[in-house]
């Protein structure tokens, strides 16, 4: 991104936050790896901290680790910047796909990374991304990456790979061997958040995301590429070719037909669930899951689908046998509402 578009973004997300009225800002950071223009990142920050004072800001940036250090970290916290790091398991898992340049595997300074993450910051997070070559391999990833250190840990599947019902029975079988962990976890009182689990969990022990709750796509969230073209949503960033996903430019301001076109096209009913049980507990609404399946926002992913078929069961066991055990850990962290503040204080003590 030139410095040109840099502050033309500036200008841009300062008019939007006048003309909405908005209250506070959520800037968040992606690439590619975007520690690649960390300078850039500590520009934006400073700016804005100058320039939206009277705004609460929050930033967060998405880092693959391999740029991570000691320096960069401190720069990072000195601006109150909040990582996520990526890492999709053991070394032998996560060097499948995350490698160099030259074919290496970054298993090693990314577990660094982690490390050096995690003193600095207890409750940092993790992603998790599991692929249909590390389908079988959900459970050893998630205990390694426990064992690494990490209490927070997002998994989510690759929808815009191809899934094959032989990969869907070796994610089967992992589901069963993550739930025992999970089982074993909780039984022992231990504090952590699994999105595979937890996130289920929820739907049921509360209710289904509510609409005002949900990501809506071309609403209040945008994203900038490096060119100042806005698209509804980080994933739609890298769409080449797909003219129809531009709402807007930095200099030019947002096209409101086309805003208003994908988010209705997003809101649409999806025939295919029909009469599905699960229907109000799965993301069939995220447009951006959808669109890495099919191509479309308005079809739901099939790939969403047959996972939550598979995934919900084993959850709703695992939640049943938990409650009949009476587990204090379980009791309170799905039905005590202050459990999330009470465990980050813990955390940070």
């Amino acid at each position: 991104m030139s410095d040109e578009i840099v502050e033309s973004s500036l200008v841009f997300i300062l008019q939007q936050a006048q003309e909405t009225g908005a209250e506070r800002l959520d800037i968040t950071f992606f690439g590619g790896e975007p520690l690649l223009a960390k300078d850039k990142i500590y520009q934006i920050v400073d700016e804005l901290d100058q320039r939206a004072a009277h705004l609460t800001r929050s930033y967060k940036l998405s880092t693959n680790g391999t740029l991570l250090t000691e320096q960069v970290m401190n720069e990072l916290l000195s601006r109150r910047v909040f990582l996520s790091l990526s890492l999709d398991g053991s070394p032998e898992t996560n060097d499948l796909y995350r490698k160099r340049a030259g074919g290496q595997g970054t298993a090693k300074r990314i577990e660094e990374a982690a490390r050096l993450l995690l003193k600095h910051n207890p409750c940092a997070s993790v992603t998790c991304v599991v692929t249909p070559a590390t389908a079988g391999r959900v459970a050893p990833s998630v205990d390694y990456l426990y064992e690494l250190g990490f209490r927070y840990i997002s998994t989510t599947l690759d929808y815009s790979a191809e899934w094959s019902v032989e990969h869907f029975k070796a994610l089967k079988s992992s589901y069963k061997q993550l739930a025992k962990w999970y089982e074993g976890k909780m039984l022992a009182e231990e504090r952590f958040y699994l999105s595979f689990f937890d996130e289920r969990i929820r739907t049921r022990t509360y209710k289904p995301l509510a609409a005002h709750e949900r990501c809506h796509v071309a609403g209040k969230h945008f994203s900038i590429a490096p060119d100042g073209a806005l698209y509804p949503c980080i994933q739609f960033v890298t769409t080449e070719g797909r003219p129809e996903f531009i709402i807007g430019h930095v200099n030019e301001g947002f096209d409101n037909a086309c805003k208003q076109h994908i988010h209705q096209a997003s809101e649409k009913e999806k025939p295919e669930c029909n009469g599905c049980t699960l229907e109000a507990r799965c993301s069939k609404w995220c447009s951006c899951i959808n669109f890495a399946s099919t191509g479309t926002i308005d079809q739901a992913s099939p790939i969403a689908c047959y996972n939550e078929r598979i995934l919900m069961e084993i959850v709703d066991k695992t939640a049943d046998r938990l409650w009949k055990k009476r587990s204090n850990m379980f009791v309170h962290k799905h039905y005590n509402p202050d459990y999330p503040i009470i465990a980050h204080l813990e955390a940070n003590l």
